[in-house]
This record gives C-alpha cells, sequence and structure tokens, in this order.
C-alpha cells in the first residue's frame, strides 16, 4: 500500500486501486502517522494534533476509536500498535521524493490539509528546490527567514542576483516595521553571500541552429539523470552526442563542459572548465550538486573512467554526463545509446538547412542513404549549395568523397565525413580493424554466426547455421577459441559504435560500410558459399512445421540473398543455380514475386529456369515442367504447376498435368504424395466435366496430408482450392468454416502481403459472406485485402465490389463496377476470369431490363467458357445465362440450360439463387403447359 500526502491525500492499494479515507480526522491521523513513516508516533502527540482545540475527556479511548476506523479502511496490518505509540507500516511519497527528489510526484501543496503539519509542509517544499514552488512557498509564509533565504540564493543560482538582493531588503523592512527586529543569522549569511560572490550556472557553449527530433530522447535522458548519477550517451560520430548531452544540460541549474577530445588530462581540463579557483579549493568541492559533461571520451577512455570513479566518490552530489564511442564500463555507469535519426527527422532537420529548394522525395531519398546521421546531413546540407537536387542524389552512393568539406571552425574529426571515421578507426587494434573491414561484404546485417563463417579467422566447424531446427542439431557445437575471438571483436564493435546490434543481428551503417569497402579485405565467394547453403538448408522448411522460421530466414536474408546471387551470376554459375532452385518456392509461390525470379533467371544463362519463367502462364510451360523433372528439380515442379494458371485449363495440357502429378506421387516424400493430390483436385475441379465430387475428395486427401506434414501455407491453399468447390455447389456454411481456418494458417504465417494465398482467403470469405447476405461482413474482408502491384489481382476486388452491388440490390453500381473490370483486364490472358465479369455484368443488366445487352455479354461469356474444360466455370456462366433466357420468355431453354450446368457441375448446386432460379423456371414450365 502507498499513502501520498504531496499534495491531496491519497491512498492506493498494492494492486494500483485508490482507497477512499473519508472523515476529516480519521484522514488527519493518517496524514500525521505519514509525517513520520516507519517510526512510532506517541499518543500524546497523536493526541495534541488530532485535537489542538478541545481534546476529548479520554483522549486515549478516542485515539484507540480513530486507530480501529481506519484499520477496518486500511487493513490491520498497516497501522501497528507498540508500547509507545503507533507506526504506519505502508510507504509514502515522501520517502520515494527523499531518495529520488523527483519532482513528478508532487500534485500540489504537502500535507495541505492539515494545520499541524505546517513546519513539516515547508521542511518538504525546501528540499524540493524547485524555483517557482520557493516563490510561492515564500509568499505563503513571509516571516520564515529559512524560506526567505532559501529563495535567495536559489534566485542569485539562478542567475537573479537583483531579485535575490529584492528578497532580502522586502524581508528586512518588513521585519523591521511589523516586528521591530533585524533579520536572523541565516538570512544575513545568504545576504552576504549573494553580495561576495555571482555564482556561475557553468560554460556550456551557446548552440548553434536548431535540434531537431530528439524530444523523447531528451525526456528519456532526463529520467536516467534523475535516478542515476552517471549516464553515458554512445553512438557513432556525428550522431548527435554532444548536441543532445549540451541542450539537456541547458535545462538544469548548473552545468560544466569538459571536452577531452586533445586533453591529455581529464581532471586538469574538468579543472580549467570550472574557471578562477582563487582559494585553491580542491576540484570536486567546487561542484556541489552541479551537472559534468564530458564530451569526447573514447579518446581517453581510460582516464576518463578514473576521473569519473573519483569525481562520483568525492563529490556526493554531482551527476556525470558522459559522451562517448564506446562506454566507459565503470560500476554504476547507465549507457544510453544515441540512434541516428528516423527518416522523418532526418528530412526536417536537412530541409532545415537548405529550405524548400529540393524535391521532397529527393530530400527524403539522400536523408536515407545517409543513415539519418546529423553530421552527415549537414555536410550534405553544405554541398547543397553548390549542387542540383539531381547532382547530390547521383551521388550520395559515394558519401565520403561527397561530404568532404565541413566547417572550417569546427573540430577536425568533424570537418568531413571520412574524418567522422578516421577518429574510430584510429583507436581501434588490428583485429578489430579487420573484422570491420570483412564486415562490409554482409548487406542489410547479419547473425552471429554468419559473421563468424564468413569473417571468423578459422573453419567453418562448430558454427550451425541459422534456420537449423532443433532436431538436426545432432551433438552439440563445439566452441573453438576461433569462435569466442570473433564474437569478442564483434562485441568491441558494437561498443565502439562501428557496429549496430538490433536484437540477434548485428550490421554496419552504410557510411561505414562504405569505409570498410575501401580496405579491401571482404570475402564475397565465402560470403556466397554461407547464403546458398543457408538457402538449400531452409528451403524443404518452408513445407514443413518450421515453415515460419524458415520464411523468417528468407525475408530476414532477403539482402544478403540478393548480394550472394549477384556475385554468384559473374563468378560462380553453379552457385547461382544453386541459388535459383533453393529460392525458387519462395519467390513464385509464397511471395509471388515473379519479375524478381525472371530478372535473376535472365541473368544466369543456360539454366532451366529461364525457360520455365518464360513460360510462366502459357503452354509451354508443360515443356518447362518436363524439363525439371528431367533436372530433378519437383519442388520448382511444383511452383510451375501452381503459377501456370489459365495454361492448365486445355485438356491436352490437363492429361499432361495429371501424368506429372501420377510421378509426384510415386515420390518417397509425404508432401510430394499430398501435392500430387492437390493436383488431381484442380484438374478435376477446374477443367473437367462432371468431376466436382472428384475434385472435392482429392482436395481433402491433400488436406490430410498437408496437416500431416504441418504445411500451414499448404493446408491454407488446400482449404482455398476445397472453398472454390464448397461454393460452387452452394455449400456456404462448410465453406465459411473452411475459410475460417484458411484464415487461421494465414494470420500464423505473418502479415497478409508476405504470403499468396491470404488474399485468395479473404475474396473467398468475402464471396461466401455475399451469398449468405452478410454484407457488411463481405466489406471488412476485402477491405482487408492487402494492395497488389498485379492488375488482375485489383480487378479481382473490383469484381467482389460489384457482386455485392449486385446483392444488396444496387444494379447500376454493379455495371458500373464490373465495366471498370473489363476495362481494366482488356489485354489481360485470364479469360476465364473475364468470361465470369461477362456473365455478372449480363445478370446485373437483366435486372435493370437492358436484356440486348445483356444477352451480349452473356453470349460473350459462353463462347469462352466453351472454350475450355472447366466444368465449375461453365456451369455459373451457363445459370446465369438461364437466368437471361427466363427474363427472355424462354423458361423451357432456361430448364436445359440448368439441366446442363448440373451435368458439368456433377450435382445440383445448392446455391439460394440458383434453387430459386430453378423453382422459377419450373413454376413459369408449368404455367406454359
Amino acid at each position: 500500500m502507498r499513502v501520498n500526502v504531496l499534495g491531496p491525500l491519497q491512498v492506493v492499494s498494492a494492486d494500483g486501486a485508490p482507497v477512499e479515507v473519508r472523515g476529516r480526522r480519521l484522514r488527519w491521523l493518517l496524514i500525521r502517522l505519514a509525517m513520520e513513516p516507519g517510526t512510532v508516533v506517541a499518543p500524546d502527540r497523536l493526541i495534541a494534533d488530532l485535537w489542538p482545540d478541545e481534546p476529548p475527556v479520554d483522549g486515549a479511548a478516542a485515539l484507540q476509536s480513530l486507530v480501529s476506523r481506519l484499520r477496518r479502511v486500511l487493513g490491520a496490518a498497516v497501522i501497528s500498535s507498540h508500547a509507545a505509540g503507533y507506526r504506519l507500516e505502508a510507504e509514502t511519497d515522501v520517502e520515494a521524493f527523499s531518495r529520488t527528489r523527483d519532482a513528478a510526484l508532487w500534485r500540489g501543496a504537502a500535507f495541505e490539509e492539515a494545520p499541524f503539519a505546517v513546519d513539516e509542509a515547508v521542511r518538504l517544499a525546501l528540499l524540493r528546490d524547485d524555483l517557482a514552488g520557493l516563490e510561492a512557498l515564500a509568499a505563503a509564509h513571509p516571516w520564515r527567514e529559512d524560506v526567505q533565504a532559501r529563495l535567495m540564493l536559489a534566485l542569485n543560482a539562478a542567475g537573479r542576483r537583483s531579485d535575490a538582493l529584492a528578497v532580502f531588503a522586502r524581508v528586512r523592512t518588513a521585519l523591521a516595521d511589523e516586528l521591530g527586529v533585524d533579520p536572523g543569522e541565516a538570512l544575513a549569511a545568504a545576504h552576504l553571500t549573494v553580495l561576495r560572490e555571482r555564482v556561475a550556472r557553468g560554460n556550456l557553449p551557446a548552440p548553434v541552429g536548431s535540434f531537431v527530433g530528439r524530444g523523447a530522447d531528451l525526456a528519456a535522458l532526463a529520467t536516467l539523470l534523475r535516478d542515476n548519477r552517471l549516464v553515458t550517451l554512445t553512438g557513432f560520430g556525428g550522431v548527435g552526442k554532444t548536441r543532445l548531452a549540451l541542450t539537456h544540460a541547458a535545462s538544469v541549474p548548473q552545468a560544466w563542459f569538459v571536452e577531452l577530445d586533445s586533453a591529455a588530462e581529464p581532471l586538469a581540463a574538468l579543472d580549467a572548465a570550472l574557471g578562477p579557483n582563487p582559494l585553491a579549493a580542491p576540484v570536486f568541492s567546487r561542484l556541489g550538486s552541479s551537472l559534468v559533461v564530458l564530451d569526447n571520451c573514447e579518446h581517453v577512455v581510460d582516464a576518463a573512467a578514473a576521473l569519473c570513479v573519483r569525481l562520483l566518490a568525492e563529490a556526493p552530489d554531482a551527476r556525470v554526463l558522459a559522451t562517448s564511442r564506446e562506454p566507459l564500463g565503470i560500476p554504476g555507469e547507465v549507457v544510453c545509446p544515441v540512434a541516428p535519426l528516423d527518416l522523418d527527422h532526418a528530412v526536417r532537420l536537412f530541409s532545415a538547412r537548405v529550405g524548400s529548394v529540393f524535391d521532397p522525395d529527393v530530400v527524403r531519398r539522400v536523408c536515407a542513404a545517409l543513415d539519418g546521421i546529423p553530421l552527415a546531413l549537414e555536410l550534405a546540407a553544405a554541398r547543397a549549395r553548390s549542387l542540383s537536387a539531381a547532382q547530390l542524389e547521383s551521388r550520395v552512393d559515394s558519401r565520403l568523397r561527397l561530404l568532404d568539406r565541413g566547417a572550417r571552425t569546427g573540430p577536425a574529426r568533424h570537418r568531413t565525413l571520412r574524418a567522422v571515421i578516421d577518429w574510430s578507426w584510429e583507436l581501434l587494434h588490428d583485429a578489430e580493424r579487420g573484422l570491420l573491414a570483412r564486415l562490409a561484404v554482409f548487406v542489410g546485417g547479419a547473425t552471429a554466426a554468419a559473421v563468424h563463417f564468413v569473417c571468423g579467422a578459422g573453419s567453418r566447424r562448430g558454427t550451425p547455421l541459422p534456420g537449423t531446427p532443433a532436431s538436426q542439431r545432432t551433438q552439440e557445437v563445439r566452441q573453438d577459441q576461433d569462435l569466442w575471438d570473433t564474437e569478442d571483436l564483434l562485441a568491441a564493435l558494437v561498443e565502439k559504435s562501428l557496429v549496430v546490434r538490433v536484437g540477434e543481428r548485428y550490421r554496419l551503417l552504410e557510411t561505414v560500410r562504405e569505409y570498410a569497402l575501401e580496405q579491401g579485405q571482404a570475402d564475397p565467394a565465402k560470403h556466397a558459399a554461407y547464403y546458398v547453403e543457408l538457402a538449400e538448408r531452409n528451403e524443404p522448411l518452408l513445407r514443413g512445421p518450421e515453415q515460419l522460421d524458415a520464411l523468417k530466414v528468407f525475408d530476414v536474408e532477403r539482402s544478403n540473398l540478393d548480394a550472394a546471387q549477384a556475385w554468384a551470376v559473374r563468378h560462380d554459375l553453379a552457385v547461382a543455380r544453386r541459388m535459383m532452385a533453393a529460392r525458387t518456392w519462395h519467390w513464385l509461390v509464397m511471395t509471388k514475386r515473379f519479375e524478381e525470379i525472371r530478372r535473376w533467371a535472365s541473368l544466369t544463362p543456360d539454366d532451366p529456369f529461364s525457360d520455365v519463367l518464360a513460360s510462366l502462364g502459357t503452354p509451354a510451360a508443360v515443356v518447362a515442367a518436363e524439363r525439371l523433372w528431367q533436372e530433378d528439380l519437383p519442388t520448382a515442379l511444383c511452383a510451375l504447376m501452381l503459377t501456370s494458371g489459365q495454361a492448365w485449363g486445355q485438356t491436352a495440357l490437363a492429361e499432361r498435368l495429371e501424368v506429372l502429378a501420377g510421378r509426384l506421387e510415386r515420390s518417397p516424400d509425404a508432401w510430394m504424395r499430398a501435392f500430387a493430390a492437390l493436383v488431381r483436385g484442380l484438374v478435376a475441379g477446374e477443367f473437367s466435366e462432371g468431376s466436382a465430387p472428384r475434385a472435392e475428395a482429392a482436395y481433402r486427401e491433400a488436406l490430410r496430408g498437408f496437416r500431416a506434414v504441418g504445411d500451414r501455407w499448404a493446408v491454407m491453399f488446400g482449404l482455398s482450392c476445397l472453398v472454390m468447390v464448397l461454393i460452387n455447389r452452394g455449400a456456404f456454411a462448410e465453406g465459411l468454416q473452411a475459410v475460417s481456418e484458411a484464415r487461421r494458417m494465414a494470420a500464423e504465417l505473418g502479415e497478409p502481403e508476405s504470403v499468396l494465398v491470404p488474399m485468395s482467403v479473404l475474396m473467398q470469405a468475402a464471396r461466401v459472406k455475399i451469398r449468405i447476405g452478410d454484407l457488411a461482413g463481405a466489406r471488412e474482408d476485402l477491405e482487408l485485402v492487402p494492395p497488389s502491384p498485379l492488375e488482375l489481382d485489383r480487378a479481382r476486388v473490383t469484381q467482389a465490389y460489384g457482386e455485392m452491388a449486385y446483392f444488396r440490390g444496387d444494379f447500376e453500381q454493379a455495371v458500373t463496377l464490373y465495366r471498370q473490370v473489363l476495362d481494366a483486364t482488356e489485354d489481360s490472358p485470364a479469360n476465364q476470369f473475364r468470361a465470369t465479369v461477362h456473365a455478372g455484368l449480363g445478370l446485373a443488366l437483366t435486372r435493370l431490363g437492358q436484356l440486348a445487352e445483356a444477352g451480349e455479354h452473356h453470349g460473350r461469356a459462353l463462347d469462352t467458357v466453351n472454350r475450355s474444360a472447366d466444368g465449375p466455370a461453365r456451369a455459373m456462366v451457363l445459370e446465369w445465362y438461364a437466368d437471361w433466357l427466363l427474363a427472355q420468355g424462354d423458361p423451357a431453354g432456361a430448364g436445359n440450360t440448368l439441366d446442363e450446368a448440373e451435368r458439368l457441375r456433377g450435382g445440383p448446386s445448392s446455391d439460394p439463387a440458383v434453387v430459386q432460379l430453378r423453382d422459377r423456371v419450373r413454376a413459369e414450365v408449368r404455367v406454359d403447359r
């Protein structure tokens, strides 16, 4: 329990709930005990304070009654009884303030409800040492000379010497006029102090330029220095450590700035910073409660650390704020890393320096290339005076050459970007320099294991690849001396702010990487060897229970994989082909990066993937598929099957696909056998007549296999295929259940844009909900569909909105949306899709009575699907055509058309719209008879 008295009385229970204490005298009792927490207070003192005017006849009994009542409110254990009196056992904010001097604990005047606590309230207010609070306290207690003396000294420390003397004059006059006495000893001593010395607030240099983007850092730093006596700001050179330190120092009553970059002896530098010392007082005795800013400690880090140890011991009220490219490494130190500016704040800083003459997009790209380092931005802004925006952007990748002119008045280490890194480079020993130079081969960072493999001096033995499953870690990894050395060196570079650690990864700022590359020690061959093996090891895991970990590896390491592959296509085609094979499934199936894999294939001559990628979505895919089988690349074959789309719709090609599926069925791999069932389902469900039941059975068999091997993505894809069958036969309730399971799988896999299937899952969920009348739910699903760069994907979403408009009765809106889809996909090879849009447009036009145009669109839909073996698609188009025939007054033709649709589907549809249509047709036929 906590009792707060620095403001109105407040009691908070252990779980944070407020506890109400009612009754003035009951509250007084609690306040009186809180004035001396943890101390036994005698009953006679409590009685005197609680009943100052008329003590009760039996004071002890009255007090005991109050204590009992208070215990019922707070709990018996909160107030303990002793032979000498009572004691409060709860923590108070007074105790917390005494420890931390945290001004945030104050919510108003202390003990403001209790007249007996005036002296204690004044004592606490004086401890607060807040100038505004002291002025208010002095006004409230004009005769308290100790308060007036404290106010004089505070005003003088704040540089308001004349105001301090005015306080003395006012009090002296009031004492003489009202009481006929002279000022007492405390007030006279304060007056003499003000007369004799002007208290220096410090020696902080005036800031130059605006301070941008460090509000959160300033707040965090203030909190750290409130609770700790030594805080070290660490970070890369030019990141803004000194400016952050000076900005905070300007907010405290007294601060001293000590530059150590050229100091041979830090103690002498501190003494010199404090100014003249005519009385030869010891340097630490002069600090009082001031803040000491020690700047650029990394050059003399050992001596700076020794100085801090002495300062903290011999100046117990002082605090130290150090800036360094590495920690001081002494007890009590709190390290506060200073990161580069985020992109938005970097843009603000750069724009403040160059004005509005540059295009905002160019500014963002320049700031991103410069890592958000304030010094680099300042140097770039200086070059912007003589370069156009295009020139600056074209040269920004050569940062070290571009940013070679800084302010003449600045320190030498900050006049060029190269000088900033030179300063850090010179402070490294040879082994650290070697590792830093070799780290430049990584793009976007690396794990410690990758660093050891590629940059370590020893062999690769004992270094497990990231993503290695627990089941494959059959023996304990031997931690040889080389591994320890690499890790130690890496940790040292992190401490010296040349390597950035984010979680389990290490990376170089691009500025440092450019400098490191110039040293010529990077080993791209070893880098490529590591990452091709990493890709090969994780590729099969993409189709099993460790799928999420494998996906993360491919996503996180994408830049390194690209860099390794780029080197391989120029220097080692065998490695390049291995990398192509290892990345195909991730590219084609799980992330839909068709253009990316085409680009890599074009750079890899005589590779089987070149033919494959050129054939995507065309009948030539079958020839490419045969080659993949001959090259023993079955997963690439599966990827091709999933991404060739409409090409398989031709009967001859579907037959070849069946042959390939038969080969996969004989595989010893359980996943391959499940995939074969999936392919048979695709052939039966989309490219055969009357085989929807066979398709459904095949999909369910595939799902059993994929669940058994733990492939979430394949389960999600299989459910997506099954939902199509269920929708086509009108089994919407079961379809919604399958969609829900698929969405759960998508949620486990991560963001929708990271995989292929979630878009179709969301679309199917929307379609099912439209058919069962849940239009609001359908809209929610469509709004969750991630934006796609593919026109066809966007068209499918628009088609769904058109379908939604139709089912809510807004036929004109449906017509508008369907026309937009047809216009957007005019050059698309997705004829089956366009056929369904034509049929939907015909349906909406029929509702509007525009039967002639509706008939034209139904005719186009029929022409397209009748060239396909896709039974379900033909059945759906025929059902909508039957609706038009009925509107034309041909119920017999409509009935025959529905019968043909049922044959193509392999059974009757339970879609309510189709059921209603058939009922209407039967009714019309009976009337005609």
